[in-house]
């Protein structure tokens, strides 16, 4: 039987800039190949440090993390090199590109540094990839010049240029007007039946917003952080009949 793609047991979660300060505690999560989770939660409440927890990115002290059945503790060691090349990450607002660079060198950039190879050597794979995404025309374009619409989408091509088996996107909609909102959940419901272009696996997928209900479309399973606290929903059904007061006043702006 395959390993779960996320495995946390007992985590506390802490911010990469404060970590005496719990922000989530008690954490057990299984995410499974092909799920797609829908982590929510309000602005602040952990959301943005719990991906980063599952992704490797930063320690934790206490509980365990295994990604892809290797254990990770945010921290260089055996094993976390192959683990960040099977994750691909989106940050929030301009997705950390690098402004003075292009948008071919962002998306070249992990091919260039996991890979040992130059610009040229990945040029053709990258154009490749921003003409999947409708990229082309901006791969010359300075980063640092892009609108967030299409920087979060540049920081989207570049997570996926080394086909990962597992996607984490922060806030992938947030504010997005109507045409770009449409592509961003056509294109993952397409990662996750599998593209052709990238290997046609079906992809899993963990996406941390502030907005449910624009991802109810997409989402299997559903969690919250809140209050320090970590709960999982269960999927549509389940989240959608949530009675507590507390939870429908955060995940649906009810008075």
């Amino acid at each position: 039987m395959a390993a779960p793609v996320i495995q946390m047991t007992d985590v506390t979660v802490v911010h990469s800039r404060a970590p005496g300060v719990p922000l989530v505690t008690g954490v057990n999560w299984r995410v499974e190949e092909g799920e797609c989770w829908v982590v929510t939660g309000l602005q602040g409440s952990g959301k943005t440090a719990l991906i980063e927890t599952a992704a490797g990115l930063h320690p934790y002290p206490a509980g365990e993390v295994q990604v892809f059945g290797q254990r990770v503790h945010g921290t260089e060691g055996e094993g976390l090199e192959d683990v960040r090349r099977r994750v691909g990450v989106v940050f929030d607002g301009h997705g950390r590109l690098f402004g003075s660079q292009t948008v071919l060198e962002n998306v070249a950039l992990p091919l260039c540094y996991h890979r040992n190879r130059s610009w040229e050597e990945v040029g053709e794979e990258v154009m490749g990839l921003l003409q999947l995404m409708g990229l082309e025309t901006l791969a010359g374009q300075l980063a640092g010049r892009l609108g967030r619409a299409w920087a979060h989408r540049v920081a989207l091509a570049r997570a996926l240029v080394q086909r990962p088996g597992l996607l984490l996107v922060d806030n992938p909609l947030t504010g997005m007007d109507p045409y770009h909102a449409r592509w961003w959940r056509g294109f993952l419901g397409r990662l996750l039946v599998g593209l052709p272009e990238l290997g046609g696996v079906p992809m899993s997928l963990v996406l941390a917003t502030n907005e449910p209900r624009a991802l109810l479309g997409l989402g299997r399973k559903f969690a919250v952080t809140h209050a320090g606290r970590w709960r999982c929903m269960g999927d549509r059904q389940e989240f959608e009949r949530c009675e507590d007061p507390e939870l429908r006043g955060l995940l649906y702006d009810e008075d």
